[in-house]
């Protein structure tokens, strides 16, 4: 009798180390939302068990829109430019959307801009252009886009809820308006979108834009890094 109370208990052992083993493995592949959650159940009852491997929103053949906001960095040191953005996604499968890019500028002087305009109109000549530092603000830019998500995970926001979200890199080309003048642009970035519902996203994104714009001398080549939130919604 004891000999074989031992042998169940041996067995009772590995069977469960066994479980657990697969369920590790499981976790390490990706499985089922629903089958491991289950499984983990029955292998320890007493702990809250929240699994997050599957992409939970749907990203197959849905459209995505959205607006941004952010401020630029670079460019023209006499001018601050902040950009309100619009953008238009089709997800064709999660790892892959195509989609247009539109936003307008909104500039003013930089500390010095200021500082050398306030010093020309003290010296009497601010109705001379040549004068004064020549400046060409952009004005809108809109792009076609191709955006990739190879790396997505989810977070758990303390145990509230779960939302899935994608590391994605993004490029685009299309034409900048600037105050004399129009240019072609392109533009290469990246950040991180968040589906927090199968309707409401939002995005962090940083992306660095090149285009021409244009002064008393010629045109001249100009590269500025843009960083902007944003919020969605997918149908």
């Amino acid at each position: 009798m004891r000999l074989l109370i031992a042998t169940l208990a041996v067995v009772m052992t590995a069977s469960t180390a066994m479980a657990k083993r697969s369920l590790i493995s499981d976790l390490d592949s990706l499985g089922s939302n629903k089958g491991i959650a289950e499984r983990a159940k029955a292998i320890d009852a007493d702990n809250r068990i929240r699994v997050v491997q599957n992409r939970s929103v749907d990203r197959n053949m849905r459209f995505e829109f959205g607006v941004n906001y952010g401020t630029v960095a670079g460019g023209d040191s006499y001018i601050e430019t902040n950009q309100l953005g619009f953008l238009a996604d089709f997800h064709i499968i999660p790892a892959f959307s195509i989609g247009v890019r539109h936003f307008n500028a909104y500039n003013s002087l930089s500390a010095e801009g200021t500082r050398v305009f306030d010093e020309a109109t003290k010296n009497g000549a601010a109705q001379d252009p040549y004068s004064r530092p020549a400046v060409d603000s952009p004005v809108s830019s809109t792009m076609a886009t191709v955006t990739l998500y190879p790396l997505y995970g989810k977070l758990n926001f303390f145990n509230v809820g779960i939302s899935q979200f994608d590391v994605y890199m993004l490029g685009g080309y299309g034409q900048m308006k600037t105050q004399n003048s129009t240019s072609p642009t392109w533009t290469a970035g990246g950040g991180v979108g968040i589906w927090w519902s199968k309707h409401f996203t939002s995005r962090i994104e940083a992306r660095y834009q090149n285009y021409t714009d244009k002064i008393y001398s010629g045109e001249r080549e100009q590269g500025t890094t843009a960083f902007s939130l944003g919020i969605g919604f997918m149908i």
